[in-house]
């Protein structure tokens, strides 16, 4: 089971909803805790399918590969350390259409999110080397 967590952000903080899971939905301060609030959701409705004796059914979520997915506008409003510029270069990707992208003024394709994925995936491991002194 595959379940696709949208994270948006809200005039209050984040929200999250899942079109897997109709009536999943949470909101926080914070990406770090709606992720937690999100956990909570799926935790709870497991035990509920338990409890009312849907025990496949309440396997299968709690073994469900739960993916969450933003926005580029979220991401770098969320991590704003990031230059987009520098970034789309390490990540082989011209500066100006990552600015467009992360704007909204044009659509992501799903070849061009992998790329960004697989390279901020790449960087992440880069970074796990370092300790600093």
């Amino acid at each position: 089971m595959f379940i696709k967590i949208i994270l948006e952000k809200s005039d209050t903080g984040y929200s999250a909803f899942s079109e897997d899971l109709p009536g999943a939905v949470t909101v926080g301060e914070s990406i770090e805790e709606v992720m937690e609030n999100f956990d909570e959701i799926l935790e709870m409705r497991a035990d509920y399918l338990e409890e009312t004796g849907k025990n496949k059914e309440s396997e299968e979520l709690r073994n469900a590969e739960v993916s969450f997915f933003l926005d580029l506008k979220t991401f770098f409003e969320y991590y704003s350390l990031f230059n987009k510029s520098e970034l789309a270069n390490y990540l082989g990707i011209n500066p100006s259409l990552l600015r467009r992208l992360s704007s909204g003024r044009e659509e992501l394709s799903e070849k061009k999110a992998l790329q960004i994925k697989n390279g901020l995936h790449k960087l992440a491991k880069e970074l796990e080397h370092f300790n600093f002194a």
